[in-house]
């Protein structure tokens, strides 16, 4: 009796066993038979890298891209970024239930993603950035609720940005840049305590900027850049963004006046607005963001003066604020900004005189002040130099080619008198020189046997300057092989036009018209289009 009890008890256990045993070989025979479909999805394998390492001669946990768990010796990682992939996802990599891992970004898979990934509930990391993967973005993504990680971005998702999202209240970072994704923006993503950064920028998404209901403690970086986002910023959007870093909203149709719960953002690095519809003036708490890095606000319809304010971001590196309506001076204290290697405040009312302090900023690289009404001195230490349309005078200073980095010199359409310098072939790296518009005068057109130094000057335009006079040198043939423009026109140069400058073989417009030349431009120039 006894033993047919005990009998008994081990065909019980025995039969409960049973599952279990088999389930776990089947198992990890399903992690290998969800990769081996993968492997038998994908049409192009560049580098071979699945054809001679994903074999079952071999342990899936030591395949290539696979990592396993210690524990229970089950897939928890799959990544194969970057391997040149084509093909689409089987629905069999839903089976990959231990997955908290999935890679497969910088490949070129297509089609849309399988619904059977919604299994995937211990995902954690999930990559599919810049693939071809194309369809809606699914709503199933949303039962995923493990997610930190969610990358979508560089594909052909198109559709609305489902509200599902928001049920992911785990996820740390959102990308779905680079994609065709249309509609508003989800109220309710901003209901996502956890998140740092989200990137919905170069889709087409439209609609306003939905408001922030709580603190986001951990938020820094927004960036919604070239989008069809319209209507004004709420007036309460950053109250409750006490740690934001990066503000991107440039390229959209936004309006109305920057609110002021912005300068609540003491950590803020960049400020991105450029390209939009808004108004107003700068406010003078501006010079409050002590962490600010990069300014772009141009192309809207600000007024008034720049707040000197400004001067007081001493790690400031950008600053652009063109193309509007702004008015007053540059501050002399904007000598102040000892980081700033960009500046651009052309297309302006802007007045008064360049700053000299402005010339001892030594990361200086590029200014632009072009069509302005600014007078004053020429600086000598940029790479990129546009000071057209201004009212500037006087002399071009010989220091100017002490500017050894500089690529770009454009200081047409001002009152610049006196000789072109004959050392202007110092600035070796110079590959753009616009004179035009002037009264230089020039003898002999000395400065032509300088330039012949600059073995990268690609456009050269000096027209509209009356007072320069003389017969062309033959020199002009020693110029540049990559030079394409080269612009005389209206001067009063005379005599004839020397056969060297057929030497310029990679020009594409000549224009020498206006002058008391006689003969003609050799034809072995391509590309003629003026005389």
């Amino acid at each position: 009796m006894g033993n047919t009890f005990l009998n008994l008890a081990i065909l019980i256990i025995f039969h409960f066993s049973m599952p279990t045993f088999s389930m776990k070989l089947t198992t990890i025979l399903t992690d290998q038979s969800a990769l081996l479909a993968l492997k038998d999805h994908v049409i192009h394998d560049p580098e071979n890298v699945l054809t001679t390492n994903w074999s079952t001669s071999a342990p899936v946990c030591n395949w290539f891209g696979v990592s396993c768990g210690s524990k229970h010796r089950r897939v928890t990682a799959l990544n194969l970024t970057g391997l040149g992939l084509v093909g689409t996802l089987p629905p069999h990599l839903g089976n990959l239930s231990f997955l908290s891992l999935l890679y497969v970004r910088n490949n070129s898979f297509y089609g849309g993603l399988p619904v059977q990934l919604s299994n995937l509930r211990r995902l954690k990391y999930l990559s599919f950035g810049n693939n071809s993967f194309s369809g809606e973005i699914p709503s199933w993504l949303g039962s995923l609720t493990e997610l930190r990680t969610l990358f979508l971005y560089q594909n052909n998702f198109k559709g609305v940005m489902p509200f599902s999202l928001a049920y992911l209240s785990k996820l740390e970072v959102l990308y779905l840049f680079e994609n065709q994704v249309s509609g508003s923006i989800p109220s309710t993503i901003f209901n996502i305590s956890s998140l740092q950064e989200i990137d919905l920028s170069y889709n087409m998404l439209s609609g306003s900027i939905p408001s922030v209901p709580r603190d986001l403690l951990l938020l820094e970086v927004i960036d919604f850049t070239t989008n069809n986002l319209t209507g004004h910023i709420p007036k309460d959007m950053f109250d409750h963004l006490p740690n934001l870093k990066g503000l991107h909203w440039s390229l959209n149709l936004l309006s109305g006046r920057i609110p002021a719960s912005l300068f609540k953002c003491k950590e803020l690095q960049v400020l991105s607005l450029a390209f939009n519809q808004m108004e107003g003036s700068l406010p003078i708490e501006i010079g409050n963001f002590s962490q600010l890095q990069d300014i772009y606000i141009g192309r809207n319809h600000f007024e008034g003066e720049i707040p000197k304010q400004f001067v007081n971001l001493t790690l400031l590196r950008l600053f652009d604020c063109s193309h509007g309506n702004f008015t007053g001076i540059i501050p002399h204290e904007i000598g102040n900004l000892n980081n700033l290697n960009w500046l651009n405040l052309a297309f302006n009312n802007i007045a008064g005189s360049i700053p000299p302090q402005l010339f001892n900023i030594s990361t200086l690289r590029m200014i632009s002040l072009d069509t302005n009404q600014l007078s004053g001195h020429l600086p000598s230490n940029m790479e990129e130099l546009y000071l057209d349309f201004n009212h500037l005078a006087d002399s071009i200073p010989m220091y100017i080619s002490n500017a050894s980095q500089l690529t770009l010199l454009d200081v047409s359409s001002n009152y610049f008198s006196g000789s072109i310098p004959d050392n202007l072939g110092n600035l070796r790296n110079l590959k753009i020189l616009n004179l035009a518009s002037n009264n230089l005068t020039s003898s002999g057109m000395s400065f032509l046997f300088s330039l012949t130094n600059c073995r990268v000057l690609e456009k050269f335009l000096f027209h509209s300057n009356p007072f320069i006079s003389g017969e062309l040198p033959r020199v002009v043939g020693n110029l540049s092989s990559s030079l394409e423009e080269f612009s005389a026109s209206s001067c009063n140069i005379r005599g004839s036009i020397p056969n060297e400058i057929g030497n310029l073989s990679h020009l594409i417009n000549i224009e020498l018209g206006g002058n008391k030349l006689i003969g003609q431009v050799p034809t072995t120039i391509g590309g003629l289009e003026e005389l």
